[in-house]
Formats: C-alpha cells, sequence, structure tokens
C-alpha cells in the first residue's frame, strides 16, 4: 500500500506512485473539480469520501460524471472522523459518501456501518 499526503511532499496533482491499484482518499472539498478532473485523468478506480450536499452542483463536475459515471456507496446515519490534532472522534454535520468509479459492484450501494468511524480528518 502507498500513502501520499502533501505534508510529505507528494502532491496529489503532481504525483502518481509507481505502481498502485487504487485511490482512496477524503479530499479537500474545496478542490472537487480539480481532485475528479486528476482522479479521471488517472484512470485508476478511486473511492473519494466527500459531503453530498452540493456534489452534483458543479458544470464541469456534472459532465465528468456523465461522461466518466459513478458510484456511490451510501453508508447509514453520519461519520464520525478522527481529528489528527486530538484523536477524539466527532460526527461531521452533514452525511457523507464515497464516491466511487469502477471499484464497486453496483452503481449504488447502500451498506451498515456499525463503527460509524473514519480516521484522518
Amino acid at each position: 500500500m502507498e500513502y501520499g499526503h502533501i505534508d510529505d511532499g507528494k502532491d496529489f496533482f503532481l504525483y502518481e506512485p509507481e505502481k498502485y491499484d487504487c485511490v482512496i482518499s477524503n479530499p479537500p472539498y474545496s478542490k472537487k473539480d480539480a481532485i475528479y478532473e486528476r482522479l479521471f485523468e488517472l484512470g485508476k478506480p478511486f473511492a473519494m469520501l466527500v459531503g453530498m450536499n452540493g456534489l452534483f452542483d458543479s458544470k464541469k463536475r456534472f459532465q465528468m460524471f456523465r461522461d466518466n459515471g459513478l458510484q456511490m456507496l451510501v453508508l447509514n446515519g453520519r461519520t464520525k472522523f478522527i481529528g489528527r490534532s486530538d484523536g477524539k472522534p466527532s460526527q461531521a454535520p452533514f452525511q457523507v459518501i464515497y464516491v466511487c468509479w469502477n471499484l464497486l459492484p453496483k452503481t449504488i450501494m447502500f451498506e451498515q456501518d456499525d463503527l460509524g468511524l473514519f480516521s484522518e480528518v
């Protein structure tokens, strides 16, 4: 497994591991369009944990999803995040889903998240 983070000098927009199977991340929501553009450019399966609100608001993003396809993994309830600074879980004030591409067996999947936990905000 290859881990990459901009804090470690691995800028997602410039860095690509030599060998990897997919990309899984909780990307910065402020860069949604650029992130999906880069993901489709890479051509690898992906899963992005993102807020549902406004997912299709961008014309550019809507076009990318329409042209390339999209899968969604919807978890029940609200996901808790473990903060980097204090390590304590806190519930997001909004529902998040995994937006995926070429990863899931179905277009939309609904799954029980018994832990309700995601780490590394």
